[in-house]
């Protein structure tokens, strides 16, 4: 018997208790097991295209999918949410879980198509573009979405900047000598004295940072704090910069100043990669040339792809599968969710 006479048997009920005998027929033990949870506890048991639904009704914490894998030829079963099965068509079914088409099916490339590469694992076309400057142009539109890439550029840039280099060292110097002062004990006037002192040598750097503030119109706030002291109230507040919130507009500034490089340094990530998801033991393993721009170890990763290629996928059980992607896109791999 064929795997797939189990699935047609069972929706004829003429299986509907004991399946060891066809363990074989199952893509893994949590594919058998999940299988008999779905047979032992049907409330309704739909045959939709390719596929069979196991309805356990919307107290239960998921319903199942069975079908046949396209590479092994075996059963899979997969949980899935409470779907929306209306018109018991295969499109539903496949929303279910998680997809738009296989692969190997024709139909047209474009953004918000999900594509079920190769077992559970699924391409979402977030964005597609006929050109690799309308990608770039949108990546430089939408940072936010890019925080990983867009910190590595800042990082980058700002690094290499020497008007960054000298602010960056009177920062630290300047937070230096505020911690100094504050966190010295004051008991007598002597201590009193040495605060002055720490102050007067902070006044001194205060004058440049303030320069450089005016210069990039940076409104800089104060900070009023007491030294450390067993009677505070005998001491005054000692008005310092902010200098951690002036760092950090600062960075913004030079930042946007340098973004017209973006570009160029998206590009200059640009390198073969390996992309390894799904459990350490079988993992889905993804070859193509892109960027990185976001990782979920295991489960999720973001990636842009900027001209057309053919990527590839291996996978301990399903094989080695090809995929063409036809134009620059920005892409999500990930697994389908059952929950």
């Amino acid at each position: 018997m064929q795997c797939s006479d189990l699935l047609k048997l069972v929706v004829e009920g003429k299986i509907d208790k004991e399946i060891g005998a066809y363990y074989d027929c199952f893509l893994s033990l949590q594919h058998f097991l999940r299988f008999n949870v779905a047979i032992k506890l049907k409330r309704k048991v739909i045959k939709i295209g390719n596929y069979v639904y196991f309805d356990l009704d919307y107290d239960r914490p998921s319903s199942f999918i069975s079908g046949i894998d396209d590479t092994t030829g075996k059963i899979f079963t997969m949980p899935v949410r409470m779907c929306g099965i209306y018109y018991e068509t295969e499109e539903e079914i496949r929303k279910c879980m998680g997809f738009d088409y296989h692969y190997y099916e024709k139909f047209e490339y474009a953004t918000n198509v999900k594509i079920r590469i190769q077992g559970d694992l699924v391409m979402d076309v977030i964005r597609a573009y006929d050109k690799k400057e309308e990608l770039l142009k949108y990546v430089n539109e939408n940072k936010e979405n890019f925080r990983q890439l867009w910190e590595s550029f800042v990082r980058a840039e700002l690094g290499k900047n020497k008007e960054m280099q000298n602010a960056e060292v009177l920062i630290g110097a300047y937070q230096e000598l505020m911690d100094f002062a504050l966190n010295t004990r004051v008991y007598k006037e002597e201590d009193r004295k040495d605060v002055i002192k720490v102050v007067k040598l902070l006044r001194i750097i205060e004058n440049n940072v303030l320069t450089l503030a005016k210069k990039y119109g940076i409104q800089v706030h104060n900070l009023y704090e007491k030294p450390r002291s067993s009677e505070p109230e005998r001491y005054k507040c000692i008005r310092f910069l902010d200098i951690q919130e002036f760092a950090r507009k600062l960075r913004e500034k030079k930042a946007e100043e340098l973004s017209e490089n973006f570009d160029n340094f998206v590009l200059s990530q640009e390198n073969t990669v390996k992309i390894r998801i799904g459990h350490y033991t079988t993992p889905h393993e993804i070859s193509l040339n892109g960027v990185i721009t976001d990782v979920v170890e295991g489960r999720r990763v973001n990636a842009l792809i900027l001209s057309p290629q053919k990527i590839t996928v291996k996978h301990p059980e399903h094989g080695l599968n090809e995929f063409y992607v036809p134009k620059p896109s920005y892409v999500q791999f990930r697994l389908m969710e059952p929950f």
